[in-house]
């Protein structure tokens, strides 16, 4: 069954941890035009909206032909809570199923979204979302307890099993669930498996230069 989903790529004009990361140099493009032509290559997504407080974001967004939302920039600052602004912009724009799309997994072509919405579109209804993970191979610990192995029998890394991490390059869930949860996080998500490569998530500095120099050496 196709299912109606809006592609929804948030984009803030600003930065803290990197600055201007979304729209300085990142090669020959920048990571948010980046984002913008993979997400130009990919069907299935009913239209895709960029939501930014930014006038410099939309005014690219409208040149390539997007759609935009004009988020009110209170929800652009550290001060609000992330699940505000995930029921603001819910509550603004139409649309059955959201597809959260961020501009800072630039090593995720548009093969990933496509196989996302095809995995949404035929995911069991036992689920009320999708999110994109990689999975975890370290030695991870909480308060003291090793949490994914055990001590004795040592085990390998590669025989580490069963940890997950959120890597935002798509999440996908309910427009009105999105707005009621303030997150696209529900209570039985299917997992939607990424290489650790392609789902690099740009937080700081360094991920910047490393994903740039694969960026560089890739021939698309």
């Amino acid at each position: 069954m196709t299912k109606e989903i809006v592609g929804l790529i948030p984009v803030k004009g600003s930065s803290e941890r990197v600055q201007m990361k979304n729209l300085r140099k990142f090669g020959d493009t920048s990571l948010y035009e980046l984002k913008l032509d993979q997400i130009s290559k990919v069907t299935g997504f009913e239209k895709v909206i960029v939501s930014s407080e930014s006038d410099k974001v939309l005014s690219i967004a409208k040149e390539k032909g997007f759609n935009t939302h004009e988020r009110d920039p209170k929800y652009s600052t550290n001060d609000i809570p992330m699940s505000e602004v995930y029921s603001n912009v819910a509550s603004e724009i139409e649309g059955e199923n959201i597809a959260w799309i961020n501009v800072t997994n630039p090593l995720a072509g548009p093969e990933c979204y496509e196989n996302a919405i095809l995995t949404y579109n035929n995911m069991d209804n036992k689920y009320d979302c999708m999110l994109s993970v990689s999975e975890v191979k370290d030695y991870l610990f909480y308060e003291g307890r090793p949490i994914n192995f055990k001590t004795y029998p040592w085990q390998k890394s590669q025989d580490l099993v069963g940890v997950v991490e959120m890597n935002f390059v798509i999440n996908i869930c309910k427009r009105k669930d999105m707005q009621s949860w303030g997150s696209c996080v529900g209570n039985s998500p299917f997992f939607y498996h990424l290489n650790r490569i392609d789902s690099w998530d740009v937080d700081f500095q360094e991920d910047f230069d490393f994903c740039e120099m694969v960026h560089k050496s890739r021939k698309y």
